[in-house]
C-alpha cells in the first residue's frame, strides 16, 4: 500500500477503474444501481407529493373529484416498485457473489503469476491482507456505497426542484416587520449558509472518524487472524489433535488465546469509542439542521405563503436534500476509504509476469530426445545476498538415472527449481536442445516435467482426480498409475475405487490416507502426466524400507525412456541410479557412478556414504 495520500483524482480514476471490472462480469449493473436509486426516491417524493396535495385540498376547496385524482395517481407508485424491485434484485444477486468473484480474479491471478512471486512473503502477505480486509471492504462495498451516493444525489435534484417554489412564494396579505424579515433574500441566504455550514460539519466527521475507524480495523485484523488460527483452524486441524493431547497444549492454546481474545475485545471497544464519538457529533449537526428546516417552512407558512400541505411537502424536501447532503459526503468518504482495499487489490492484480515471454514451442518427441544443459549457472533468491547455487555446469542426458545428494541447504531442491524453471537464473543461463529455456513458451516447457516435491499437496477430490489432474480422465491410464506406484490393491480395496473421496474435508464417505500412501499417490500423478522428465525430490521419506525397495527397484519399469532425477537422503537409493551428483554449499563437487565416487575415499559422497552405512550398522548390531 503506498504511503502518500491518494488525491481525489487518483481515487477517481481507481473507482472508475473498479466499475469497469465490474461491468465486464455484471453488464449494465451500473445502470441498474442508478435506477434503482432513481425509483426508491421517486417512490418517496411522489407519495409526499400526492399527501400535501390532498391535505391542501381538504383545507382548501374540498373538491372531491380532485381528491379521488390524486389518489388514483397512488397506482403510479406500483409500476415504480416493479421496476425498483427488478433492479433491486439484480444488483442483490451480484452482491451476493461478489466476494466469490473477487477471490476468482486473485486466483486467476495467482495462476498466472510467476512462481518467486507466488513464493514471496510479502506478496502472500499482501493477499492475506486483501482477504482480511475484505469484510469491511471490497467490490460489494462500492457498489453498496455507489448505491447510496446515487440516492442521495436524486433525492437532491428532485427535492429541489419541488422545493425551490419555496423561496418564491409570497403571502397575498400585507407584511408586518419581522413578517418581512421571514420572507426576505436575506433570511433565506442565511438559512442556506447555515445548512451548509452543517453538512460541511457532518462531512469532516464522517470523514475524520471513517479514517480512524479504517485504521483501528486493519490493525486488528492480525489479531483477528490469530485468533481465528487458536479457535478454529489449528484445534479443528484433526493432525494437531494428538500433539494437544500428548504435550498438554490445552493449557498453552488457552492462555494464548485468551490473551488475543483480550485484545480484541479492547479494539472492538476502541472502534466503538470512535463510532461513538463520531455519532454524538454527527448528531449534532443533524439536530440543528432538522430544528433550523422546521423553523424556517413553519415561519414560511405562519405568514402565510402556503397552506399546511406546503409545510409537509416543503419540509419533506429540504429534510430529504439535508439528509442526502449527509448521504453523499458519507459515500463519498467511504468510498475513499475503500479505496485503500481496492489499491492493495489492484496492486496484486498488476503484479508483473516476467517468466512468460517465450514464444517457441518446444519439440514433440516420441524418444524423449531433450538434452539440458547448465552453463555457468548461479543463482541467489530474492532480496537475499548469498548463492545459493555457484557456477554449475551440468548436461542431462536422455535417459539419464540421476541420484541427487548432499547436506541440508546445499542446492538440491534450488537446481530442481532452476531446471523446471521455476526460478531463472541470476547468473548463466540453461538450455534445452541447444536453445535458452527462456525462449520457449513457459507452459510448453513445463510439460516436459513431472515432479514430486518434499512439500506435495493432495486435493479433498476423488483418487481419479487427485492423479489425473483433471475432472474427466483416462480410467485405465490411472489404474496403470497407481498400479506403478504400488498403490493399486489399496485403492482396489475402497468403497467406490477411484471415485472414493481423499479426506473428509466434504464427503462422509472420504477416506483418511497415510502419509506412505499420500506420497505414492503423488508419484502415480507424476507417472500419469507422462512427462520427459521425472523428479522425485525425497520420494520416499515417508516409505518405510521395504516400500522404499520396492519404489526403486521397479523405478526403471516406471520411467522406461525418460529422463529420471531424484533427490534422497538415503543414500541406499544411489545404487539405484546409474549417476551421482553431489552438492556441496551451492556447488557441484562431484559427479559420477556409485562405485566410481568411492573410489576416492577423502570425496563428499564416500563421506556421506559411510556416515549412513555406519548408523545402519550401529542399528543392526
Amino acid at each position: 500500500m503506498k504511503k502518500y495520500k491518494r488525491t481525489f483524482r487518483e481515487d477517481l480514476r481507481m473507482i472508475k477503474r473498479a466499475l469497469k471490472l465490474i461491468e465486464t462480469n455484471t453488464p449494465h449493473f451500473l445502470l441498474h444501481t442508478y435506477l434503482y436509486s432513481f425509483f426508491s426516491t421517486a417512490i418517496f417524493v411522489i407519495a409526499n407529493y400526492i399527501t400535501a396535495s390532498i391535505v391542501d385540498e381538504l383545507t382548501g376547496n374540498r373538491d372531491i373529484k380532485k381528491i379521488l385524482f390524486l389518489l388514483l395517481m397512488y397506482a403510479a407508485e406500483i409500476i415504480l416498485h416493479i421496476f425498483q424491485d427488478n433492479s433491486w434484485r439484480k444488483i442483490r444477486t451480484f452482491n451476493l457473489i461478489s466476494s466469490k468473484w473477487e477471490e476468482v480474479l486473485l486466483n486467476s491471478k495467482s495462476f498466472s503469476m510467476d512462481y518467486p512471486n507466488m513464493e514471496d512473503p510479502l506478496m502472500r502477505a499482501k493477499r492475506q491482507m486483501i482477504t482480511d480486509s475484505r469484510s469491511s471492504g471490497g467490490l460489494g462495498r462500492l457498489m453498496m456505497e455507489l448505491s447510496s451516493f446515487f440516492i442521495g444525489i436524486n433525492q437532491i435534484v428532485m427535492c429541489s426542484a419541488i422545493s425551490m417554489e419555496l423561496f418564491f412564494r409570497h403571502p397575498e396579505k400585507t407584511l408586518s416587520g419581522f413578517e418581512k424579515f421571514i420572507d426576505s433574500p436575506g433570511l433565506t441566504v442565511a438559512f442556506f449558509m447555515f445548512v451548509a455550514l452543517c453538512a460541511l460539519g457532518e462531512y469532516k466527521v464522517n470523514s475524520k472518524y471513517n479514517r480512524l475507524a479504517n485504521r483501528k480495523i486493519k490493525s486488528n485484523s492480525m489479531i483477528e487472524r490469530l485468533l481465528h488460527y487458536y479457535l478454529d483452524d489449528y484445534i479443528d486441524d484433526s493432525k494437531a489433535c494428538k500433539d494437544i493431547h500428548i504435550f498438554n497444549q490445552k493449557k498453552l492454546i488457552r492462555n494464548s488465546s485468551d490473551k488475543i481474545y483480550g485484545d480484541w475485545i479492547n479494539g472492538c471497544k476502541e472502534l466503538h469509542s470512535l463510532f461513538r464519538k463520531k455519532n454524538n457529533r454527527y448528531n449534532l449537526f443533524y439536530v440543528l439542521t432538522t430544528a433550523a428546516t422546521y423553523l424556517f417552512v413553519a415561519l414560511k407558512t405562519y405568514i402565510g405563503a402556503f397552506g399546511l400541505g406546503g409545510f409537509i411537502k416543503y419540509q419533506f424536501c429540504i429534510a430529504r436534500i439535508v439528509d442526502a447532503a449527509e448521504s453523499i459526503s458519507g459515500a463519498i468518504t467511504a468510498l475513499r476509504t475503500n479505496n485503500d482495499y481496492l489499491e492493495t487489490f489492484f496492486e496484486y492484480l498488476d503484479t508483473p509476469t516476467e517468466m512468460h515471454y517465450g514464444t517457441i514451442p518446444t519439440e514433440k518427441r516420441m524418444d524423449n530426445k531433450y538434452d539440458i544443459e547448465f552453463h555457468n549457472v548461479s543463482f541467489k533468491y530474492p532480496n537475499t545476498e548469498n548463492y545459493a547455487i555457484r557456477n554449475l555446469n551440468l548436461k542431462f542426458r536422455v535417459g539419464d538415472r540421476i541420484a541427487v545428494v548432499g547436506m541440508n541447504g546445499s542446492g538440491k531442491t534450488t537446481m530442481i527449481k532452476l531446471l523446471c524453471r521455476l526460478y531463472d537464473p541470476t547468473q548463466g543461463y540453461i538450455t534445452l536442445n541447444g536453445i535458452d529455456i527462456q525462449k520457449y513458451d513457459y507452459e510448453d516447457y513445463l510439460d516436459l516435467f513431472s515432479v514430486v516435491f518434499q512439500d506435495f499437496r493432495l486435493f479433498s477430490f476423488s483418487v481419479g482426480e487427485n492423479v489425473s489432474a483433471e475432472v474427466d480422465y483416462d480410467e485405465e491410464k490411472v489404474w496403470s498409475s497407481l498400479e506403478k506406484a504400488g498403490m493399486l490393491e489399496r485403492i482396489k480395496a475402497m468403497p467406490k475405487g477411484l471415485k472414493t473421496p481423499v479426506y473428509k474435508d466434504f464427503e462422509e464417505d472420504g477416506v483418511e490416507i497415510s502419509g506412505g500412501e499420500a506420497q505414492k499417490l503423488a508419484i502415480a500423478r507424476a507417472l500419469y502426466k507422462d512427462a520427459a522428465f521425472v523428479i522425485l525430490d525425497e520420494p520416499t521419506a515417508s516409505l518405510d524400507p521395504i516400500a522404499e525397495h520396492e519404489i526403486y527397484s521397479r523405478f526403471n519399469d516406471m520411467v522406461k525412456d525418460k529422463t529420471a532425477v531424484y533427490i534422497s537422503h538415503r543414500l541406499s537409493s544411489c545404487r539405484f541410479c546409474d549417476r551421482i551428483l553431489v552438492f556441496d554449499n551451492g556447488q557441484l563437487i562431484q559427479d559420477g557412478s556409485h562405485e566410481n565416487l568411492l573410489e576416492n575415499p577423502d570425496g563428499k559422497y564416500s563421506e556421506l556414504w559411510n556416515a549412513h552405512a555406519q548408523y545402519y550398522a550401529e542399528k543392526k548390531a
